[in-house]
């Protein structure tokens, strides 16, 4: 019994979360809603201006409507409000022609109620004249550039909290991936470049070894022969040093030779 109590009020407790889950959508959708109204109609309303035309001197003869209008921005959504005594004024809204001829159409009439509401609907330049004779050409003349309706404040979406009950969103429990920092990639180094010879350079010169020189040996003359007995000749092994100093000489030479052709 305890455990199918225990059951039941979790299915309690489910059942309200669901509902509780189901309310909160339905509130944010309306929410949705009620910011939208605000964003595109709201502002609307709200910067759109009254003028009253000639502001405390309203819509009467001798006044200058060319410099109460030059401080002024009108957009679409405006209203001109003239003010003037009923009876003595009236106010038509007339195209360029009829504005600067003072020249009322026939089949359009002027409106006479001495608190006249014009509410500025598109843009663009609208002129305004008075029919009575003589007012228009006394200077009783309106003429006015309307723009576009200004931009809308941006107004931003509240967030919505979760509801009570709501389990926060699961985090992930799996650890953070490292990567490795690898090294800076280096441009390629070209190899140095080996500056050419000068065109006019000559072979370097070789050093001349000097030449070895050969001490030879004076030969002594022999003493004149007494007129009794002759000198006997040399003898084999000294003809045979001499000879080959000269052919040691020889080889040297040819040797040194040899190094300075190569």
């Amino acid at each position: 019994m305890a455990g199918l109590g225990s059951t039941n009020s979790l299915y309690k407790y489910q059942f309200s979360k669901l509902a509780l889950h189901k309310w909160s959508l339905k509130m944010a959708n309306y929410s949705h809603l009620f910011l939208l109204f605000v964003t595109f109609f709201v502002p609307q309303v709200l910067a759109a201006t009254n003028y009253t035309v000639g502001d405390k001197s309203g819509w009467n003869l001798g006044v200058d409507y060319f410099s109460w209008t030059s401080d002024k921005t009108f957009f679409v959504g405006d209203s001109l409000v003239f003010k003037y005594e009923k009876g003595k004024h009236n106010v038509l809204n007339v195209d360029v022609s009829s504005f600067s001829q003072c020249t009322a159409p026939k089949d359009q009439p002027p409106m006479v109620s001495g608190n006249d509401v014009i509410t500025l609907t598109t843009p663009g330049t609208k002129w305004f004249i008075c029919t009575i004779p003589h007012h228009c050409n006394s200077g009783q003349k309106l003429v006015i550039s309307v723009d576009s309706a200004p931009p809308s404040p941006i107004i931003q979406s509240p967030l919505i909290p979760p509801f009570a009950g709501q389990p926060p969103p699961p985090t992930s429990s799996l650890p953070p991936v490292l990567v490795p920092d690898l090294p800076p990639v280096l441009p390629p180094t070209s190899p140095p470049s080996v500056p050419s010879p000068p065109q006019n350079q000559t072979a370097p010169h070789l050093p001349i070894a000097p030449m070895p020189t050969q001490t030879i040996p004076p030969v002594e003359s022999p003493a004149a022969p007494s007129p009794i007995t002759a000198a006997p000749p040399p003898s084999g092994a000294a003809l045979k040093s001499v000879v080959s100093g000269h052919l040691g000489f020889l080889a040297m030479a040819v040797s040194v030779l040899a190094g300075i052709m190569i």
